[in-house]
């Protein structure tokens, strides 16, 4: 540290706001006066790394927050870093407005994702005018959409390009925009088809090469039958398909088997637990090229016939083991990806 002490040049100090992170956003200036002393060369990317994805709690009463908002607020030169910014709001967003008004400053153009998740309370529209904002191409939101007016003020968004989102299915209204660059819709359909996905998937259906569809599924084969047919006749160019499952599966559905019938251009195909049968490996077309599953009972035949099949185009295969007990033919499905040239992946579900 001494060689930065020299008659030939001033000492090197570390900028305040990375010490407030590296001390874990303390205000104990004595310690931070301390620390300074280091490579400025540090600086830009320490900015970097530190700043392109934040999260912030704007309602929590923890100095870190409003100390990471007065920073932002006063030092308006770090809203350049930011690319990915999640706000998390817990109770009410009365107070929001003014502590969020940093917000409203990051260029446009800079940010890349804007993630929203709140437990009470609305979507608050004056966000959705800031600059950033307006221009960002990813959006994920979590919490609930009363209405379909505020789901369509977010497709309004003319930059948006991905839209991740939940339906409660008693949204009320009616939507009319066509998000003109949307092409990957993601839904948390609680309660499965209903009315609100019905008329979002009208709206933005015909336009999406991506769907990933999580959603509640096996309590009511009707409203299984009738989700399948509502993304079938809205959705007819699907490449990339998801599909998951609200809750664990106890009794495995055959909800995927049936979409994938509709896509005979499907590309890429991942099915969580309980949304398959093994049956599915004979239906999915041949140019399939990318396969995520989770374990399966009687997995491993299907998966060897259609591995062995000359027809299929596979590149990537994973799978993913969900508990001890699930045993896959290990070695005999890498052999046979090896020699196909398939790149296959096991993977064990965290416990």
């Amino acid at each position: 540290m001494n060689c930065l002490w020299t008659i030939h040049r001033p000492p090197a100090v570390l900028q305040e706001d990375i010490l407030h992170h590296v001390f874990g956003h303390v205000a104990d200036l004595s310690t931070l006066a301390r620390a300074a002393a280091v490579c400025r060369g540090w600086a830009w990317p320490a900015r970097t790394a530190l700043y392109r994805d934040i999260e912030y709690h704007p309602l929590s009463s923890c100095s870190k927050e409003a100390l990471l908002a007065r920073t932002m607020r006063t030092q308006t030169q770090l809203l350049r870093f930011v690319r990915r910014l999640s706000l998390v709001t817990t109770w009410t967003y009365s107070p929001i407005p003014e502590l969020c008004e940093w917000i409203e400053h990051i260029p446009e153009n800079r940010l890349q994702e804007f993630c929203w998740t709140w437990e009470r309370g609305h979507l608050l529209p004056s966000l959705l005018t800031f600059p950033a904002v307006r221009a960002v191409r990813r959006v994920k939101l979590r919490g609930q959409l009363y209405t379909m007016a505020a789901i369509q003020s977010i497709l309004e968004l003319p930059a948006l390009e991905y839209l991740s989102l939940e339906l409660r299915g008693d949204e009320q209204g009616t939507l009319a925009v066509v998000p003109p660059r949307l092409r990957r819709l993601s839904v948390i359909a609680h309660e499965g088809h209903s009315s609100s996905l019905d008329q979002l998937l009208a709206v933005v259906g015909s336009q999406i090469d991506t769907l990933h569809i999580t959603c509640k599924l096996g309590e009511d084969s009707n409203r299984d039958a009738a989700l399948v047919s509502c993304i079938h006749a809205h959705c007819p160019d699907l490449s990339r398909l998801k599909v998951d499952a609200i809750g664990p599966m106890t009794v495995a559905t055959e909800f995927a088997d049936a979409l994938v019938k509709g896509y005979p251009s499907l590309e890429y195909l991942r099915c969580g637990q309980g949304t398959f049968s093994p049956h599915i490996l004979r239906l999915v077309p041949p140019n399939l090229r990318v396969l995520k599953l989770a374990f399966a009972p009687a997995l491993d035949v299907p998966l060897l016939a259609f591995l062995t099949d000359p027809g299929h185009r596979l590149k990537v295969l994973r799978v993913l083991e969900l508990s001890g007990t699930d045993v896959l033919i290990y070695d005999r499905i890498l052999a046979a990806c090896n020699t196909l040239g398939v790149d296959f992946r096991l993977y064990h579900s965290p416990s």
